[in-house]
Order: C-alpha cells, then sequence, then structure tokens
C-alpha cells in the first residue's frame, strides 16, 4: 500500500489546521507523528479517513484519487483507524462489538466465521474472558484494546492509532506494543499519534514532527530528537490540538 499526501490544507474558519503537507507512506512502515498540541496531527488523520474533507491538496492512495471519499468508503479501501476516545457501543457487548465491523466490511463473510477470528483477536488481546460483558463495564484501557481489536477485524493495510497510549496501565500498554509489532510484522503499516515519548521513540521507525499544521521534521528518531527546530517547538507555548 502506498499513500501519498499532496499539499493538502485544511481551515476551520479563519485557523489554518493544516498547511499544504505532502508525505508519501511506503508499504510496512511503522511511523510515529509529534507535535505540541495544536499541531494538526488529529486534524490530519481526521482528512485521511474521511472525516473531513481538505480545502486544497489530494489524497493518492495506490494511485487512485481518494480525496473527499466517505469514511466508510476508505476503510474499504484499507485503511483503518482509532480515536483519542474510544468509540466503542457502550450497550453492546464485547463480543457484538466486534462483529459490526468485520460484517459491515464484509458481506460475505459468515456470522460463525467473523465470530471465530473475534475469538482470536480477543484472545491475543488479552480481552477473550470479557467477551460476554458489555462494553461500558471495560476500564479505559479494556476499551483501548477493544478498538484496536475491531480495527483489526476489517483487515486493513494501514493503521492509524490516535493516541493508543493515554490513560492505558503500564500492563496494557505491554500488550499494545506486542500488538503494533505483531501486526507490524505481518507486513501492515501504521501510523501513531502520541504524546508519550518514550513509547513513540521506542515504537517508531521514522518520526514526522507537525507543527502550526506544516511538516517540521520527518527523519528517523535518533535524528529527530536532536533537531533544534523540534526542541524549539516543544518549549513553546501550545493550543489545544
Amino acid at each position: 500500500m502506498k499513500l501519498e499526501t499532496q499539499a493538502i490544507t485544511k481551515n476551520f474558519g479563519g485557523i489554518q489546521a493544516l498547511n499544504g503537507i505532502s508525505l508519501t507512506i511506503a508499504d510496512n512502515e511503522l511511523v510515529g507523528i509529534i507535535g505540541p498540541n495544536g499541531a494538526g496531527k488529529t486534524t490530519f488523520v481526521n482528512t485521511i479517513t474521511g472525516f473531513h474533507s481538505p480545502d486544497k491538496g489530494r489524497l493518492i492512495l495506490n494511485g487512485e484519487d481518494i480525496t473527499g471519499l466517505k469514511p466508510n468508503e476508505i476503510t474499504r479501501r484499507g485503511i483503518g483507524r482509532t480515536f483519542q476516545v474510544t468509540r466503542a457501543f457502550r450497550r453492546m457487548t464485547v463480543m457484538e462489538n466486534m462483529l459490526v465491523p468485520a460484517l459491515a466490511v464484509s458481506r460475505d463473510r459468515s456470522r460463525m466465521e467473523a465470530k471465530e477470528q473475534a475469538r482470536k483477536v480477543l484472545d491475543f488481546l488479552t480481552l477473550d474472558h470479557l467477551r460476554n460483558d458489555y462494553a461500558r463495564s471495560l476500564s479505559g484501557g479494556q476499551q483501548k484494546l477493544l478498538e484496536l481489536a475491531q480495527l483489526l477485524m476489517t483487515d486493513p493495510d494501514l493503521l492509524f492509532l490516535d493516541e493508543p497510549f493515554a490513560g492505558v496501565h503500564p500492563k496494557l500498554m505491554e500488550t499494545i506494543f506486542e500488538y503494533i509489532n505483531m501486526v507490524h510484522a505481518q507486513g501492515k503499516s501504521f501510523i501513531i499519534i502520541s504524546h508519550d515519548m518514550p513509547s513513540i521513540f521506542a515504537l517508531s521507525k521514522r518520526l514526522i514532527v507537525l507543527n502550526y499544521g506544516e511538516v517540521l521534521a520527518d527523519d528517523t528518531p535518533d535524528i529527530v530528537k536532536d533537531d533544534p527546530r523540534v526542541i524549539e517547538a516543544y518549549l513553546g507555548e501550545d493550543d489545544d490540538d
């Protein structure tokens, strides 16, 4: 899978959230995105995944222009994402939450096949014993794991994770680490937004820094962490993202 963002620009009223971002994400990349609050990180993900349409620029996936497609259309093309605030169906069981994305994306899959896959995914993410519990009864960290599990049910080639470590217990964080490394080893690409610097530096092979809606740095974590522009950006005053 190859994703290109070509001079993507997004405005909200008089605020320019993204200013001409051009990036290429290739097959089997593990990319981290960091930046001060208000840098445009979540807006960038929302624009790629169809929750916003760019005001200018194009999104190209495997040679196809996907600019302006709806989220469900983006998902069917192999791009999946999680959210800063988890969006589980709280009045449904864990298993029911797993079946929703599986059956929505692939209508040819039987319910029995989807349940079998769901059990395997839940088992890996240490949630299988909770499969009959309602999602609302899960801890915040467990709901993060459930959202990751739901994402796997759509079998995406490119996974966007928005703050996957926020508010997560260290033990559950280890499980998320294992999840990312295992899925990445299968040839999947990840783009991970995180304010947890130790985690993102440990995981990422490439690190992109956004600031005021622009790409400030794009290199290996070792080079990025010593970039004077990056250091200055993190020492400045920030607004909420």
